[in-house]
């Protein structure tokens, strides 16, 4: 009985998945990067993804949810949503002026 077994090699390993934790880890910015956002569409999973983030927002029925974030972080926040959370439709957040 003849068996041949491959040699373990890096080449033969299954790569390991990394986690992005981008979301929760901001680096220092400056006042300028960091704005402040509002929606009212979707208001159930931008408010569970904001709270599983630990992203600090508010909620009256006049603004929605307003919370602050840099532009990147709102348009992964998107991409999330339609992505992992299943919005069929792209969510509206707009940037408070």
């Amino acid at each position: 009985m003849c068996t041949n077994f491959a040699a373990y090699s890096v080449m033969n390993e299954r790569p390991k998945v990394l986690k992005n934790r981008e979301f929760t880890k901001f680096k220092i910015m400056s006042e300028d990067e960091i704005k402040t956002w509002q929606t009212h569409s979707v208001k159930h999973k931008v408010a569970f993804v904001l709270m599983m983030d630990g992203t600090a927002f508010s909620y009256d029925e006049e603004n929605g949810i307003v919370f602050t974030a840099p532009e990147f972080y709102v348009e992964k926040l998107i991409h999330r949503l339609i992505c992992a959370h299943g919005c069929s439709v792209r969510p509206i957040i707009n940037e408070v002026k």
